[in-house]
């Protein structure tokens, strides 16, 4: 067998973590979660997009950070055994992803392409699903939804002086356009990430067309609606935009991070944010953001799974956390005057002490 390329180790070494902890996650959820292939797949589909995107966060911090998250209680309450839902939703996602990406071949106009995309999921889900709110297509939406995000930033804004600013890639748009109209339609709640999404395009200086920013504009004039009429207009409201207001609500939601993930993970989170408004500012407003706009729809929310329709609360909380252990394990190497980099692994490996303690927490109950 030859030898690989420098291109080929470099997609071996930017895809492996993500490959890596998604197929962990898959095994322990079929062994230990007992959960049905087709959700196992798609938890650990939303698993390969976080990790991913931390990526360049780290080598082995981006595995321990995946790990972290698919531990965690309210992600891990996702598996489980029992029947599996109908795939109706996913095949519609997936026949509406080959239908933009034909379209886009064939009429080489991107715009039509996800217009054709998103027309046909829309058909399959009105005629086929209805008022789904799948929570799973929600976390693995959103999953890929915050990779497409820190990609596009990070490479549109690198670390000055690490490397020049690139344009952003055709997919991202794309992508982003199409993964955002597909999470409002199967639940509103998707629309929360609409100031995030609009800055990201903004900061990128992506040239889009008028049809796509219509597109999203529609998208999101739509979502409104929709989260209006789903969360705010039923009797008893399930919306008390009073509820920032009271600090019981302040400490609630404080706990159910502590939950997840401890007080290190708090500490990590504000370290991991502090450090990344420094050198990767428009990532740290971005996630920031998306950030506070899910702080507070869980400051004034009253109804059910409260704690599932937070998860992208936590997967940025997750990615905070990587990029603090990253930053540590650079410090400490730097002091060491270490021109290896071990110190940067060895510092991340530590980082596996949370997702390990989670584990035994899952096999005690």
């Amino acid at each position: 067998m030859p030898p690989l390329t420098i291109e080929q180790r470099q997609l071996v070494r930017k895809w492996f973590p993500a490959f890596l902890t998604a197929g962990i996650a898959w095994l322990l959820m079929l062994l230990i979660g007992e959960t049905p292939v087709a959700r196992a797949s798609g938890l650990a589909l939303a698993i390969f997009g976080v990790t991913a995107g931390m990526r360049q966060m780290g080598f082995v911090a981006s595995i321990a950070g995946g790990l972290t998250l698919a531990l965690c209680p309210v992600f891990w309450s996702q598996t489980g055994g029992g029947s599996s839902q109908p795939a109706t939703i996913v095949i519609a996602v997936g026949a509406a992803g080959l239908a933009m990406l034909a379209a886009s071949r064939l009429l080489r106009r991107r715009d039509l392409g996800i217009g054709a995309g998103i027309a046909i999921f829309l058909v399959i889900f009105w005629s086929q699903i209805g008022t789904a709110q799948s929570l799973r297509l929600t976390v693995l939406v959103t999953a890929w939804l915050l990779f497409l995000l820190v990609n596009m930033i990070l490479l549109t804004n690198p670390r000055p002086g690490l490397k020049p600013p690139q344009n952003p890639k055709p997919w991202h748009s794309t992508g982003l356009l199409f993964l955002f109209a597909v999470g409002v339609i199967n639940d509103p709640l998707a629309t929360l990430l609409a100031p995030a999404l609009l800055l990201a395009l903004f900061l990128s200086y992506a040239r889009l067309s008028a049809w796509y920013w219509l597109g999203i504009i529609a998208a999101i004039m739509v979502g409104a609606a929709l989260l209006i009429r789903a969360y705010a207009l039923p009797a008893p409201s399930l919306l008390d935009i009073w509820g920032w207001r009271e600090a019981a609500r302040w400490i609630e939601l404080g706990q159910l991070v502590i939950a997840q993930f401890s007080i290190f993970g708090i500490v990590l989170g504000v370290i991991g944010l502090a450090r990344l408004s420094r050198w990767y500012p428009p990532l740290g407003t971005v996630t920031l953001i998306a950030y506070a706009a899910y702080t507070g729809f869980g400051l004034t929310y009253l109804g059910s799974h409260r704690e599932v329709l937070l998860i992208p609360l936590f997967i940025i909380q997750v990615m905070w956390m990587t990029y603090a252990v990253n930053t540590i394990g650079q410090w400490v190497n730097k002091s060491l005057a270490d021109e290896t980099g071990r110190w940067i692994h060895i510092v991340s490996a530590g980082y596996f002490l949370l997702p390990a303690m989670l584990l035994v927490d899952i096999l005690r109950t």
